[in-house]
Formats: structure tokens, C-alpha cells, sequence
């Protein structure tokens, strides 16, 4: 009997699982994407809440770990190491904006989040890559826990949206238009996880094509979709489709993707171009483009090469714009580099999306590309009119970090602890053996 059998004998009787280990990624994915709502309109409340689902959901995947790494030590490379340091190195930059950032109070509190949310982001995804190295007969499926998970979560706002509309829909426009999202998240926010969940989905297909409970899913996201009114989640939408309609290699998928398609574009249009016949609005991306003009040629300046500190936009909290509105953050993750931490550090998020882009374009693990490409598009998309990769604390940070790991973490070989019982009972451990 070889070594690997001979421990997964041993081991046999205290295996989980994999729907139980389902059961709890999907869960950790749930209470960790819940923890970025505004769950209470208590602001103290609020933020215990997000405190304690954080911390609760990166500890819960530590024990998770732990309980994996029984078998025996994984060793653990970077594939493409590039795309973690230079994240790394803008975190650092991040830290030294400290010493002439507008509020420290401020920048503290982000550079803290942003940080366990890296922390969280590593852990589950070497938790994923060491279940599956050990027992990869009964691997797990990134894009299935995330699918599962986002279908729950939309599918208790079109519930609540029943139940209780005036908590679950924010109305805008003077009131004249209902979106889903509502006091508890942003609209755009929402629609951007939705089209995560679609692309998921899409993936999934692969695995399980016959199943109409994935087109169930789809159809009730796409639902929940149109109901955000997100104009940059639907473009996002339609890049997805048709990324999925050229990798497709059979016909038949191809025709039901396009065909899902083409039913999407009329929708698409009408979000895009005619909404209440405000063309203006479309235009000038609701106000966004005068305020960034107005952040470009008048903070921007001030502060060219280290900027106001990290996630600080003004030496105030907030940017009074003379063409638009007054806000705390810019709607664009790069403009708020550019803005937060000045030229600098620009260059070092531009460097660090450029070699994501490169660790996806030359990863021979078509599976892992894939997903990779199917997380990009709509949280870039969603970086350029909202929170961002770079931005104020959101799920669309920690979406991106998933990619960053996902290309990075490779799994090189693992060194097992054989055990031996002699004629007492007594288990004794014979020397390690490096499995590669």
C-alpha cells in the first residue's frame, strides 16, 4: 500500500465532508459579503456588526485550515509573485501616507480593514488550494460556493423587496424610480455582485449543464439585476455573455448564450441610453464627470506626488465640486489613487493590475483563468464608476484579492507524517516523506 493510501486510511474516519465543507464556505461567504451592508441604522451598531462578522469569518476559516493541515504541511509558492508584492507595496505606501495624510483617524480605519481584508483573502484561498491538494478527489469549486452564495443573498433582497420595500429599495430621481439595494446596500454595489454570481454561473455550466437549477439561478439574478437600475452592471453583463459565448466550444452553448444575449441587449439599451429620456444624465455618468474634472483641476494640484493620504480626497472629508455635487470619494478606484496617494501611487496600482492581467493571460490552468476572467471584468468595471479595487472597503476588493491568490498560490508538494501503530496500540510517527 503506498504512502498516500496508507494515510488517507488513517485519516479516513475523521474526513469531512464535501457537502458539509460546502455548507461552510457558502456560510463564510454569506455572513463576509452581509458584513458590507449597512445592517442597522445605528452607526454603532453597524459597525460592531461588520467588526464581528469580519473577524468571526477569518477565524472560522483559520479553524478550517488548521483542521486541513492535519494531513500533514503543504508548501506553499508564488506562481506570479509580482501581483501580490506590488498589492503589498501599495499597502506600504498606504501606511507611510500616515505621516501626511489629511486625518490619520481616517486613514487608520481603512488601512485596518483593507489589511484583514488581505488577511482573509489569503487564508480562504489557501484553505481552498490545501483541501484540494489533499483530497482531490473531492475538491472544491470557488465558483460554486460564490454562485450559491450570491443566488441566497439576491434572493433575500427581491424577497425583502415584497416584504418590506421601503428598506430594501432606494428611490432616486426624485423619488420617480425604485432601485434595488435600497438603505442596505449601494444599488451599482449590488448589481456589481450579481454579475459575479451570473459569471459564476456561466462557469458552472460546465460542471453541471443539465441541471435547470443553474438556469433558475440565473434567471432570478438577472432578474435582481435589472431591478438595481445598475447601467455599468448591465455593461458588465453583456462583456461577460460574450467573453463566455467565444470560449464556448459547443454549439449548443453557444446559441443559448448568445440568444440570452440578445434578449439582454434591449434591456441594456434602455438602462444605458433611454432611461426617463435623461440623455444628459448618461452622458456626464450621473455628475461623475464634472467632479472628476473638478478633483483633476483643482485637488489634484495641491497634492500631486504623495497625495492627501490614504483614501483621503481633500484636506476636509469631503470635495465641494463647483460643477456637481460634494462627496467623500471619488467613484473611481484610480482617480482615487491618483488623488489619495498622488502619482506614486497611481503607478503602483497600475503596475499591480498590469501583472494580474499578465498572471491571467499566461496561466496554463484554463479552469483558473477562466474564473479569473469571470471575477475581473465586473469588479474593474464596477472600479470605474464606484468604490473600486482600490477604493473605500467593499466585497469588490475582497473579489479582486481572490483573483491576486487564485494566480499566486500554487501548491509545489507536501510532506506527510506516516503513522504506525506497533503491537501496544501506541501510534509512533516515522520520518516525513516529501510527496512532489
Amino acid at each position: 500500500m503506498t504512502r498516500i493510501s496508507k494515510l488517507n486510511k488513517i485519516d479516513s474516519p475523521s474526513r469531512q465532508s464535501n457537502s458539509s465543507f460546502y455548507v461552510a464556505i457558502i456560510s463564510i461567504l454569506i455572513l463576509r459579503l452581509c458584513s458590507y451592508f449597512m445592517l442597522s441604522e445605528d452607526v454603532a451598531v453597524t459597525q460592531a456588526l461588520k467588526v464581528f462578522m469580519r473577524l468571526a469569518t477569518t477565524g472560522w476559516v483559520l479553524i478550517l485550515l488548521s483542521g486541513i493541515s492535519v494531513r500533514g504541511q503543504l508548501r506553499i509558492t508564488s506562481e506570479f509573485s509580482l501581483s501580490p508584492v506590488l498589492y503589498s507595496a501599495y499597502l506600504l505606501l498606504g501606511i507611510a501616507s500616515l505621516l501626511w495624510t489629511s486625518s490619520v483617524n481616517d486613514s487608520v480605519l481603512h488601512l485596518l480593514m483593507d489589511m484583514e481584508t488581505l488577511l482573509f483573502s489569503y487564508v480562504f484561498i489557501r484553505m481552498i488550494v490545501t483541501k484540494n491538494h489533499f483530497l482531490p478527489e473531492n475538491s472544491i469549486r470557488l465558483s460554486k460556493a460564490i454562485t450559491i452564495s450570491v443566488f441566497l443573498i439576491c434572493s433575500t433582497f427581491v424577497l425583502g423587496m415584497i416584504v418590506n420595500p421601503e428598506k430594501f429599495y432606494r428611490f432616486t430621481h426624485g423619488g420617480e424610480e425604485a432601485r434595488l439595494g435600497g438603505f442596505i446596500i449601494n444599488p451599482n454595489e449590488l448589481g456589481m455582485l450579481i454579475v459575479i454570481g451570473i459569471a459564476t454561473a456561466l462557469i458552472e455550466l460546465k460542471h453541471a449543464f443539465n441541471k435547470w437549477s443553474k438556469w433558475v439561478m440565473m434567471a432570478l439574478l438577472l432578474y435582481a439585476l435589472v431591478l438595481t437600475g445598475s447601467r455599468s452592471s448591465m455593461a458588465g453583463l453583456l462583456i461577460i455573455v460574450m467573453f463566455f459565448a467565444t470560449q464556448s466550444k459547443t454549439m449548443r452553448m453557444r446559441v443559448l448564450i448568445t440568444t440570452c444575449l440578445l434578449c439582454a441587449t434591449p434591456i441594456v439599451i434602455l438602462q444605458l441610453f433611454v432611461k426617463q429620456g435623461d440623455v444628459n444624465e448618461v452622458m456626464n455618468m450621473t455628475g461623475r464627470i464634472p467632479f472628476w474634472r473638478d478633483l483633476i483641476t483643482i485637488n489634484f494640484p495641491k497634492e500631486p506626488i504623495l497625495g492627501y493620504g490614504y483614501m483621503r480626497i481633500d484636506y476636509s472629508d469631503k470635495f465641494e465640486s463647483i460643477n456637481s455635487y460634494t462627496g467623500a470619494m471619488t467613484h473611481n478606484t484610480f482617480l482615487q489613487v491618483l488623488i489619495g496617494l498622488g502619482l506614486v501611487g497611481l503607478f503602483l496600482v497600475l503596475s499591480q493590475v498590469a501583472a494580474t492581467i499578465h498572471a491571467m493571460s499566461v496561466s496554463k490552468d484554463k479552469d483558473k483563468r477562466r474564473l479569473c476572467i469571470a471575477l475581473f471584468i465586473p469588479v474593474m468595471i464596477n472600479s470605474f464608476t464606484e468604490f473600486g479595487v482600490f477604493g473605500e472597503t467593499n466585497y469588490g476588493i475582497m473579489m479582486y484579492l481572490f483573483i491576486v491568490f487564485t494566480l499566486t498560490i500554487k501548491p509545489v508538494g507536501q510532506f506527510l507524517r506516516i503513522k504506525h501503530s506497533d503491537a501496544t496500540g501506541n501510534d509512533t510517527i516515522l520520518r516525513p516523506s516529501v510527496i512532489t
